[in-house]
């Protein structure tokens, strides 16, 4: 009964059918008095982006007849964030009446209803009385399924089949930090699948970047580890870890939401970040990642040769290995000043440049010093306290 985000390309197909169906009982009808109830389930960055991408998108087909609802399990949005980006976040969704439903889990999806349950898993609400909990049923004539990753099936059979290490409640492979199975070295695997287990270190979050990110990082150490290029390790239990790359996934990153109306909202250093310009570095950011996969832009096999000509022992264990790709930065010789960045990031209006703001955050990302003494000014702001 549901619309599922996964594959996204059957995402695009169904919206697309759903609208036609839209269109053509409007031509029958004459009217819109039905409207729609879309209900969205998932509080994530892609439920809420889909919540509103379809507010922008349905909105004046149905003449203002539609309800949109956003199924969280949380007590808040972006529990995380720091409490302004969150405060901006609710007034994103409430500017364009997105009815956001917390702390529900859903308990079944009949063909017009979202039967949903009290949380309590959730701290606000694990001292709530079972028996008590919370029971409800919403309406939908369209259900967006947003929820989080899943694990895959080959995981799973894989533990059962060959002892494969998976984490027992959610079955991500466990990794080292090379990203190399922790039970199996033959065995590799980044991004949303897995679990990084590095002493007391947390395993990032299910983001796109850090799978992005992770990229080259698996390339390297699957072709040393394969003995391909300069590199040779035997394929065997005893490889040395020592010749992998390591993985240092970053403790945060730039979030960009888009409203649908061709502003954005974003989020980094704690500091809520909105306008047409933040929707501007979006679609650069995505644009210019999306350029990489340009047959003109791909990797040659003789421009992977030069680069691997320096030895990792020329290298040194201790560099760090490149995971950029498409955001690198030279720092500016001339930088903004600490007050003048702030006022820039916390701008709305449209004559923002975008590239100057993304400047400063990379010059955040990189002068420690520089990034306190922004949000140093940012703290003292009306904004903060709102």
């Amino acid at each position: 009964y549901t619309i599922s985000t996964r594959p996204i390309s059957d995402l695009v197909r169904r919206i697309e059918k759903e609208e036609e169906e839209l269109k053509g009982k409007l031509e029958i009808d004459g009217t819109t008095t039905s409207g729609a109830q879309v209900v969205v389930v998932g509080g994530g960055a892609a439920g809420i982006e889909l919540s509103l991408a379809l507010r922008s998108r349905w909105n004046n087909l149905l003449d203002s007849k539609l309800s949109i609802k956003l199924i969280d399990s949380n007590n808040v949005l972006f529990p995380s964030e720091a409490s302004a980006c969150r405060s901006a976040l609710q007034r994103v969704m409430e500017k364009y009446s997105i009815e956001v439903l917390h702390n529900l889990v859903v308990d079944e999806v009949t063909s017009s209803h979202v039967h949903v349950s009290s949380n309590n898993n959730n701290a606000a609400v694990v001292n709530a009385d079972s028996d008590d909990a919370m029971t409800e049923k919403i309406p939908y004539t369209h259900c967006i399924w947003a929820t989080g990753a899943e694990a895959h099936t080959l995981a799973w059979d894989m533990h059962e089949q060959f002892g494969l290490a998976i984490s027992p409640d959610r079955g991500w492979i466990r990794v080292n930090r090379h990203l190399q199975s922790v039970s199996h070295p033959s065995v590799f695997a980044a991004g949303d699948c897995c679990e990084i287990v590095n002493g007391d270190r947390k395993s990032p979050s299910k983001a796109g970047v850090y799978a992005v990110r992770s990229g080259p990082i698996l390339i390297e150490n699957l072709t040393r580890f394969l003995g391909v290029g300069s590199h040779c390790i035997m394929m065997d239990d005893a490889a040395d870890e020592r010749d992998l790359v390591a993985y240092n996934p970053q403790d945060d990153f730039l979030k960009l939401l888009m409203c649908g109306d061709g502003t954005a909202l974003g989020f980094r250093f704690g500091i809520p970040l909105y306008g047409t310009w933040v929707w501007e570095l979006k679609d650069h950011i995505d644009q210019m990642f999306m350029n990489l996969f340009d047959v003109k832009n791909l990797p040659t096999h003789d421009s992977e040769t030069n680069k691997n000509e320096v030895s990792n022992e020329e290298k040194g264990d201790d560099e760090d290995f490149d995971t950029a790709q498409y955001d690198q930065y030279e720092a500016k010789k001339e930088r903004m000043k600490a007050e003048d960045a702030c006022e820039l990031l916390l701008r709305t209006d449209d004559d923002v440049d975008f590239q100057r703001a993304w400047n400063v955050l990379r010059e955040m990302m990189g002068d420690k010093k520089y990034k306190e003494d922004v949000l140093s000014i940012f703290h003292r702001s009306p904004l903060h306290k709102r």
